[in-house]
């Protein structure tokens, strides 16, 4: 068939039709892409996303809250504006407000916690829109730094996230929980490990000087006892006692170094337990760090404190323990659920500073029970039934800044999920910080850079010169 003008014309008007075509979908899916702000978050410790928990937080807001910003007009921090952006977009109780500090100089006023004190530029408010209650996120709570060896400081981690769906659930609830840590008995110094968990679980925490101070009361408090080297007094353990006994809660700690307390020891006994002086070394490579038998990696039982970790998989390391011993007489009503043992192969060395590792008289024989849960529940009265609790630790040292460091352990989480069980906290507002000291995009396996490269330099050429060269036959018989 000759091939006239014409044909020439209308094919060649197809080809321009099928280029404008091309041109206009990709320009309207452009413009779609943008205005529903999709993006993808290619961070190894996704900075710019939100957790599961967070979102869980944030779609169960049943008052109105409102997230107020103090920044200039623009000169806002993308960084916090794309997170806060997502918070937006769960709940439509909650409302993001940019205040500038120039234009809206006297806002930040009625957040004041005293005359004196100031709410700075770059710091977050978060308000329940019905009652009232707030919190102040300042640039310290949004973001951690650590110092340099000039003497500055340098942008660690985000803990924007952390901060905000912590203040979102303090906000939320009615119940402010405090925890009142003994003091006078030489107790080891609270590390920043547990005053960071206790913040992060919106909990104050309080000095209690049990000879001069009256008890506070059970609802809504915990008392921590941390490692104590000196006595009680017996009047002392009385107020102790009498505190658990109306539905009091408790976070007992002890330590390999601490020295055998009478009185301390009967607050123990009278929940079933006794202090194991020592520490357990344990011979098997499975349950400790590589070369380091008092550094334990200790079995866990299911549990609300400890089903997360196992669930991620996640070791509790626990240096240097003693031990707790079940005296298996409890009281009726008391249970007793160890939380973190040894292996049968450890056993708990009396001597603390031995010449030897190996087994000598006087040693135990393991499993040594390292943390345990303690709960006793009375129903003498049906109508008010007293539920009292207790997390009690054979170590202290698991919360040094060495441990609770590295990623790959559970310290933390375990710590805070303590804390939730002993109030019954939601653990859904204990969000960790994203790190930035090993910050990176998403690193793409070899598979998949094979897959990708294959179908970017084969796969997609091919198909295009196959589709090429069917349109040429095509063409060559019209």
């Amino acid at each position: 068939m000759k091939k006239t003008k014409s044909n020439y014309l209308r094919y060649g008007g197809y080809a321009t039709l099928l280029t404008l075509m091309v041109i206009a979908i990709t320009i309207v899916l452009n413009v779609i892409v943008t205005d529903l702000n999709f993006k993808i978050d290619t961070t190894a410790e996704k900075l710019y996303s939100l957790s599961a928990n967070t979102e869980k937080v944030t779609k169960a807001l049943k008052t109105p809250v409102n997230i107020y910003v103090l920044e200039e007009t623009g000169k806002e921090t993308a960084g916090l504006k794309e997170i806060l952006n997502k918070y937006d977009k769960l709940n439509n109780n909650l409302t993001v407000t940019y205040k500038d500090p120039i234009l809206y100089p006297t806002f930040a006023n009625a957040y004041k916690k005293t005359s004196s004190s100031t709410v700075a530029a770059g710091s977050v408010i978060i308000e329940n829109g019905d009652t009232g209650k707030y919190k102040v996120l300042s640039q310290t709570d949004l973001y951690g730094t650590t110092a340099t060896d000039t003497n500055g400081v340098t942008l660690s981690s985000i803990t924007i996230e952390n901060a905000i769906t912590n203040a979102l659930g303090y906000v939320s609830t009615d119940v402010d929980g405090t925890i009142y840590y003994t003091s006078g008995h030489n107790e080891l110094a609270i590390p920043t490990a547990l005053k960071d968990a206790s913040e992060r679980a919106n909990l104050t925490m309080t000095e209690l000087d049990l000879l001069t101070a009256e008890m506070p009361s059970p609802d809504n408090s915990i008392v921590l006892v941390f490692s104590p080297h000196t006595d009680f007094t017996q009047e002392e353990i009385k107020k102790l006692t009498d505190f658990l006994d109306q539905g009091g809660k408790a976070m007992l700690f002890m330590d390999a170094n601490m020295p055998e307390l009478t009185n301390y020891n009967e607050l123990l006994s009278y929940y079933g337990i006794a202090h194991e002086q020592g520490v357990v070394i344990e011979t098997d490579s499975n349950y400790s760090l590589t070369s380091y038998p008092t550094y334990l990696l200790p079995a866990m039982v299911s549990h609300d404190i400890t089903n997360s970790l196992t669930q991620s998989k996640l070791p509790v390391v626990v240096p240097f323990t003693s031990g707790i011993k079940n005296l298996n007489n409890a009281r009726n009503g008391v249970t007793l659920t160890p939380l973190l043992s040894s292996s049968d192969q450890s056993y708990l060395k009396k001597n603390i500073n031995p010449s030897t590792y190996e087994f000598e008289d006087g040693d135990i024989n393991g499993p040594v029970i390292l943390a345990c849960a303690v709960e006793e529940n009375n129903t003498l009265d049906a109508q008010n039934p007293i539920n009292t609790r207790l997390f009690v630790m054979a170590d202290s040292f698991f919360l040094d800044d060495q441990m609770v460091s590295l990623d790959s352990t559970g310290n933390k989480e375990f710590l805070t999920n303590a804390f939730g069980w002993l109030f019954s906290i939601d653990n859904s507002y204990a969000i960790e910080a994203k790190t930035l000291e090993n910050y990176n995009l998403r690193s793409i396996s070899s598979s998949q850079l094979i897959i990708f490269g294959g179908l970017t330099m084969v796969v997609i050429p091919l198909v295009i010169l196959i589709l090429g060269i069917t349109v040429w036959v095509k063409r060559r018989h019209l």
